[in-house]
């Protein structure tokens, strides 16, 4: 990634493995353009529309998350869920698709699931730091968050390493031997 492309300014390699390296190889080869009367362009993007960068995907992201179930567009006045020609039931208004308040999933989520998988995954935490692009451990926090699967999963490597230590060294006594003088 070029540095001009950043967030923080600093040129950075993006690896690529599985399926997102067969889908970018794929659009690597779709980059030529076909125009009439005109010869095959080539595109100096991966993905393009007519060989013009894709803009702001914002608009298309909310639309596919709507279809989906996993988001809605709100009426700006009365905050509940319009309808597919963008029309809110309480105050029967109609709106354009800019007017209307998106809430759902958004794009960034997919950093947080990659930093979560990640580290369920065993990375090391200082490798996922890496790929994700985090410079600080506080940042790399905010995008690791733990929730009831990661504690149950935790306790129960725990109680599996106990049992495990329990076979190898059976424990004589959980409290220390008491000494003389000492109640």
């Amino acid at each position: 990634m070029r540095a001009e492309n950043a967030k923080n300014g600093e040129a950075r390699a993006v690896l690529l493995e599985g399926e997102l390296a067969q889908l970018i190889e794929r659009r690597r080869d779709a980059r030529q353009v076909k125009k009439p009367n005109k010869p095959g362009l080539l595109s100096g993007w991966i993905f393009h529309h007519d060989g013009k960068p894709v803009g702001d995907f914002r608009k298309a992201w909310a639309i596919a998350c709507c279809k989906a179930g996993i988001g809605e567009l709100l009426c700006p006045n009365c905050e509940i869920a319009v309808d597919a020609q963008h029309k809110c039931a309480k105050c029967s208004h109609s709106w354009t698709r800019e007017a209307l308040k998106y809430v759902g999933r958004v794009f960034h989520d997919f950093r947080r699931t990659a930093v979560r998988d990640m580290v369920r995954a065993g990375v090391p935490e200082t490798v996922a730091m890496s790929i994700s692009g985090h410079r600080t451990r506080s940042m790399f926090d905010r995008y690791n968050i733990t929730d009831e699967r990661d504690r149950r999963q935790a306790l129960r490597a725990m109680q599996e390493y106990r049992q495990q230590q329990s076979v190898a060294e059976p424990r004589v006594n959980a409290m220390p031997p008491q000494r003389a003088g000492i109640k």
